[in-house]
């Protein structure tokens, strides 16, 4: 791959969209020049068997990238990579997408595996100079398709998995009515599933080692636990039993829980909850380590 001094990459996640520029600096490091999220949600139906992409959402996704690419090229950037995951990987018909992208912005739609997405994550931990002097390092990344897992040994990707565990597809395949109050039984159905995966999995995690969370769920936390990270499971479940046992309005006006993510987010907790719990991981540290820095790194050449 023909490395460059800037680069740009849009992420098209099952849930949001996330756009970043960045340049190398001399020093070798990255220099991020501008960065946002869009809050267009491409992967509704990714929790049914056959999940398809609705046109209007194609529509909305392609006008959201073409203002985009205007951005960049008002920072006089080049190279660019789209890349997509969960949602566009298992939709029926995700050449849709990548035909209609392909056709409006001349930009090839690159289509990831899980493995890749995880792998990413992964390259992005490696940048970060406090993560790199630990020995042994697991991370999780919620989205709104899939979980990914990573493991990092002496600052060097050793396991990598993508699981089939993101907030809007737990939502959908558990939750009927996202906008009430969810029952415990629902609540105990999730925790189980998620249980299920991790041990069809074989996933082995020590709760001595460090746990990093990234995802718009960790920004979440944040925002409303009003606390520094690493965030305590004590905490996490408290707010995932607060915001599920409340109807949707109640979420964003008595959690403060931003409108776009007020149906999907007791899943997300739940989901992050039951995963610490199953490895006896008392806290977990917010990493804002994502899969758009990864492709950067190796855009960049860092």
């Amino acid at each position: 791959m023909i490395q460059s001094s800037s680069a740009a990459v849009i992420d098209l996640g099952t849930n949001s969209i996330k756009f970043i520029l960045a340049e190398k600096t001399s020093e070798n490091t990255l220099h991020i020049l501008h960065e946002e999220t869009a809050e267009v949600r491409i992967g509704s139906g990714i929790g049914q068997s056959s999940p398809r992409l609705e046109e209007s959402a194609i529509e909305k996704v392609c006008d959201t990238i073409v203002s985009l690419i205007q951005t960049k090229e008002r920072y006089r950037i080049k190279p660019i990579r789209i890349v997509a995951t969960s949602a566009a990987r298992e939709a029926e018909n995700s050449n849709r997408l990548r035909e209609t992208i392909k056709a409006k912005t001349g930009v090839q739609l690159e289509i990831l595996s899980g493995e890749s997405e995880a792998y990413y994550i992964g390259q992005a931990i490696q940048m970060n100079a406090k993560y790199q002097k630990i020995g042994t390092l697991n991370s999780i990344d919620l989205g709104g398709g899939s979980l990914k897992w990573i493991q990092l040994n002496n600052n060097h990707v050793e396991k990598a998995l993508s699981l089939p565990l993101g907030a809007v597809r737990i939502t959908e395949q558990f939750i009927k009515e996202p906008a009430q109050a969810i029952s415990e039984d629902i609540i105990l159905t999730i925790e189980n599933h998620v249980k299920s995966i991790l041990s069809k999995n074989e996933i082995i995690l020590s709760a001595q080692c460090p746990l990093l969370g990234s995802g718009g769920a960790f920004h979440i936390l944040k925002q409303v636990l009003k606390k520094a990270s690493p965030f305590a499971l004590k905490d996490i479940q408290e707010l995932a039993l607060a915001s599920a046992h409340l109807p949707i309005q109640g979420r964003i006006d008595d959690l403060n829980i931003p409108a776009k993510r007020a149906d999907i987010i007791p899943a997300a907790l739940i989901t992050i909850a039951t995963f610490m719990n199953h490895f006896d991981i008392d806290q977990i540290e917010h990493s804002k380590c994502s899969l758009k820095m990864g492709i950067l790194k190796e855009m960049l050449g860092l």
